[in-house]
C-alpha cells in the first residue's frame, strides 16, 4: 500500500491572494485560509479556527489572483506540507501549508 497525502479544506480567505512569477515564468499565488469549527453543547459552544497557508501554481494561480478576494469562501484540494526552520534568534519555527 502506498502512502497518501490528500487534503480537502473549506474556509474563508484571510488575505488577498498574491500573484508572482518564477524566473521561468510559472505563475504562483499564495493566500491564507481560515477553517472554522464549532464544538461543545448548549451554552458551552466554542469556536476553533485553523489557519493554513495555501500555494497554487499555473493557470489556477492566475485565476485565484483574478477572481478571489479576502473573506471569500473556498474549497481547496491538495497535499499537506510541513515546513520547519530556525529563526535568527535560534528559535525553532514551523508551519503547515497546502
Amino acid at each position: 500500500m502506498s502512502d497518501t497525502n490528500i487534503v480537502v479544506l473549506s474556509g474563508n480567505l484571510t488575505r488577498q491572494p498574491e500573484l508572482r512569477y518564477t524566473p521561468s515564468g510559472a505563475a504562483v499565488s499564495d493566500f491564507g485560509l481560515a477553517s472554522n469549527r464549532k464544538y461543545g453543547k448548549g451554552d458551552d459552544q466554542r469556536d476553533e479556527v485553523c489557519f493554513v497557508d495555501v500555494t497554487v501554481f499555473g493557470s489556477t494561480a492566475e485565476a485565484v489572483a483574478t477572481h478571489l478576494t479576502k473573506g471569500r469562501k473556498v474549497v481547496v484540494e491538495g497535499r499537506l506540507q510541513f515546513r520547519a526552520w530556525e529563526s535568527e534568534l535560534g528559535q525553532r519555527r514551523s508551519k503547515r501549508a497546502t
